[in-house]
């Protein structure tokens, strides 16, 4: 039973891999079960006991990589008692941003940036004693301040070392951030 199981688990790997290796060099919109199967070795028969279509295969690749973060972020708050800086963020993010690149780039999943913003926002929902009904928005400007700096940053080809990247980010958010605060002082 642990053999056949220890195969399963190592074939959807396979899989995956195939899709992340065809998204790198073709973009997620051009991948096809043909092309998955070709480079993972296996038959078609064989992909669609793991996976119904392409689209299905990107849904749970993108599931799996917001569940790591949400995971990954709810730690780093804990860790830093609920008072994580966006450079500490931007730093356990490193790890992700040639895979997060390719979800949030031009040849990507269009969607995949809404479901992050959802996911934060329900993740700091858990996370803070607080509700504030502004986060929604902040965590949207933050999200989406990040996808678009890592996905030009990784379309122009890294230009900036990822220490200069993760300071940007971090420099951009609290900028940001903070003249949201002072107009919410001022109210």
């Amino acid at each position: 039973m642990g053999k056949h199981l220890e195969q399963t688990n190592q074939t959807r790997q396979n899989i995956i891999d195939a899709f992340w290796s065809m998204a790198d060099s073709d973009g997620i919109r051009n991948i096809s079960v043909s092309a998955v199967v070709k480079k993972a070795g296996i038959n078609r028969s064989t992909f669609y006991e793991y996976f119904s279509s392409v689209e299905d295969l990107a849904d749970h690749v993108e599931g799996s990589i917001i569940d790591e973060l949400k995971q990954l972020i709810g730690d780093l708050y804990i860790r830093y008692n609920f008072s994580c800086s966006f450079r500490d963020l931007a730093r356990a993010l490193a790890p992700y941003y040639d895979r997060l690149a390719l979800l949030l780039g031009e040849g990507g999943d269009k969607r995949f940036l809404s479901k992050v913003q959802r996911e934060a926002v329900a993740l700091a929902s858990e996370i803070t004693a607080v509700p504030d009904p502004m986060i929604e928005y902040e965590l949207a400007y933050v999200v989406s301040a990040f996808a678009g700096v890592l996905t030009y940053w990784n379309e122009t080809g890294k230009k900036i070392s990822e220490d200069a990247f993760t300071e940007l980010f971090h420099t951009m958010s609290i900028r940001g951030l903070e003249a949201q605060c002072i107009n919410a002082e001022g109210r």
